[in-house]
């Protein structure tokens, strides 16, 4: 099984089904789908990483961060981003966030079925709003679209 969705989507969606409250095997499948979306995030954690890298500021810009020429942090522990490169650093990370994750797993195949369902029950009993009716939408859109691969 192969699923796609934007990398801005991959919390909101892993937040929306870990509120669900489910028994049994919906539980299973839910849970496998959530580690195969964790997968995907810890990704992006890393491609985002590589980007403050690049654009971040540290006592000497023109070398790259080392334990000798460390990020500067603002208060709140994130990485201070050079004042020339903000904007460019901004676009790239948008970019980066509206590209499309590859969600698959061999394990998991079984379970879209599963999770269409669920999807589709939750929702016709809840009433969504904000990021859980976006990554609602996103989600079910994105089993709608799912391809079933070849073993």
């Amino acid at each position: 099984m192969k699923i796609t969705l934007k990398n801005v989507y991959l919390v909101p969606s892993i937040n929306l089904l870990q509120k669900m409250s489910l028994k049994g095997q919906d539980t299973l499948a839910r849970s496998k789908f959530v580690k195969l979306l964790k997968k995907s995030l810890d990704d992006l954690a890393e491609a985002e990483q590589e980007l403050v890298n690049e654009y971040g500021a540290r006592k000497d810009n023109s070398l790259p961060v080392s334990d000798d020429n460390p990020l500067i942090t603002k208060p709140d522990g994130n990485a201070e981003i050079q004042p020339s490169k903000k904007l460019e650093f901004n676009k790239v990370h948008a970019d980066l966030l509206s590209q499309e994750a590859e969600i698959q797993g061999g394990t998991y195949v079984n379970h879209i079925d599963d999770i269409k369902r669920i999807l589709k029950e939750y929702g016709d009993k809840t009433e969504l709003s904000n990021a859980d009716a976006e990554a609602y939408l996103e989600l079910t859109e994105a089993f709608s679209n799912a391809t079933k691969e070849d073993k």
